[in-house]
């Protein structure tokens, strides 16, 4: 029977608490109960407006962001491999993006400046559209400085645009942390009156408002707590409140809400660093990368060093075996190098068969000896294509701060040129980076 009561007590909505608290209570407990519930209501209001308008602008433009960012990969990639396939990918991430942003101008905003901010990030798109079009409608792309001048003007749209987008968040949180204001000041009001009846209450009132105060407004101070860091752009915070009445329910939706808007955010993160193909750190990372790296090395006087390999003959494979047994041997090849590297490196795809390696805190005695490890893992594999074993080699160029480059750039070019060496000098082999006449000269 205990159990029984208990469990039912437990179960008790918030407005029955309220009618209960009423009953027990004389006129000052009733003022008591009214001042709490007129709080409760408003708070809940203030919150639940922060979630729907949260859902209904943030979904739509992230959304849009990621969108935004998938239309750049097909002139990219055109750019890198001459496919025509990339041609009708872009139109139809266009298609889909277009009416993405229509559909988003269409509904409702909170502020007149978050319309604008989509209208401007619409522009930069029709901007970047158009240089994109006129790439793709080139017949030999490959290799042309101009056309990548041109594709450089088009990712700067793009960047505006996805910077543009962001805006809107920030909008966003601003207006929720308002919001979350306005709540707060409710509570204060609300609790300074229920104090000043308390003082003036009997000790059964206080007694039984500690009790409707310590059900209540513990919870409110919970979810204003969460509203604040949400607001504030803290999407990993959840409100634990587990409770079957109508403040559970807010804080389930709460972190319901945040939880989506976390993962939308990392898909998005994920899209804008890594490779499609391989899922190795794209070209743009690699650059965010070997600049921090480098930053740094210089700062703690340590060495840095740098591979980048190439596959051998790669175009013989694709033109053998086909493109998707080419980009079998990319994802293989991919893989094999992220198990092969050590924790602290970074492997990224720089272009076309191109993959580097950021080899922190490593000399170039040392970064000869992973590279040699790597082209000798390569040459041992296996990759299945088409049902049909291959087996690649590949050429690795290995150069080293600050024992041969000053800048990272030119860390780049030491390592490419060594790359083009290990080319030259008959393949499936790594070649260091000597400055003798401006060209590598030295076998690993």
């Amino acid at each position: 029977m205990t159990f029984q009561i208990s469990a039912l007590k437990f179960q008790v909505s918030l407005r029955t608490r309220f009618a209960l608290g009423v009953g027990i209570m004389l006129l000052p407990l009733a003022l008591l109960g009214a001042s709490a519930l007129f709080l409760l209501r408003y708070t809940t209001a203030a919150l639940d407006e922060v979630v729907e308008e949260a859902i209904e602008e943030m979904h739509p433009v992230i959304h849009l962001q990621t969108l935004t960012l998938m239309a750049a990969m097909p002139p990219n990639d055109y750019l890198i491999h001459g496919e025509p396939a990339e041609k009708e990918e872009f139109a139809r991430l266009t298609r889909e993006l277009d009416r993405a942003f229509e559909e988003t101008l269409a509904g409702p905003f909170g502020l007149g400046e978050e319309r604008d901010l989509v209208r401007a990030a619409r522009e930069e798109w029709r901007l970047a559209k158009a240089i994109a079009s006129s790439l793709l409608a080139l017949p030999r792309p490959v290799g042309n400085p101009v056309v990548a001048r041109e594709m450089e003007r088009m990712d700067a749209h793009i960047d505006r645009a996805v910077d543009l987008l962001g805006q809107v968040h920030d909008i966003v949180h601003r207006e929720a942390g308002e919001a979350s204001a306005r709540a707060h000041t409710a509570r204060r009001w609300a609790y300074a009156l229920i104090s000043g009846i308390f003082i003036a209450g009997i000790a059964i009132v206080a007694a039984t408002a500690f009790a409707l105060a310590r059900s209540v407004l513990l919870p409110l101070r919970a979810l204003e707590t969460g509203a604040n860091r949400f607001g504030a752009g803290d999407l990993s915070h959840r409100v634990e409140l587990n409770r079957p009445d109508e403040l559970g329910q807010l804080a389930q939706t709460f972190n319901a809400m945040a939880e989506a808007l976390k993962k939308s955010r990392a898909a998005l993160a994920a899209l804008a660093t890594r490779d499609g193909l391989t899922g190795l750190y794209n070209h743009r990372a690699f650059y965010t990368l070997l600049g921090d790296e480098f930053a740094r090395a210089q700062r703690f006087k340590r060495p840095v060093s740098l591979l980048l390999l190439d596959i051998d003959h790669f175009k013989r494979v694709n033109d053998t075996h086909g493109h998707l047994a080419g980009d079998a041997v990319l994802k293989g090849l991919s893989e094999l190098l992220g198990r092969q590297a050590r924790a602290i490196d970074s492997v990224c795809r720089y272009g076309g068969e191109e993959i580097t390696v950021i080899l922190p805190e490593t000399d170039l005695d040392a970064a000869a000896h992973i590279a040699e490890r790597l082209r000798a893992a390569v040459e041992a594999q296996t990759f299945d294509v088409n049902v049909t074993p291959l087996r690649i080699t590949v050429s690795i160029g290995v150069a080293s701060w600050p024992a041969q480059a000053d800048t990272a750039s030119a860390l780049v070019a030491a390592a490419d040129a060594a790359m083009y060496a290990a080319k030259q000098s008959g393949r499936n082999r790594i070649i260091r980076y000597e400055p003798a006449l401006g060209q590598p000269a030295t076998q690993g």
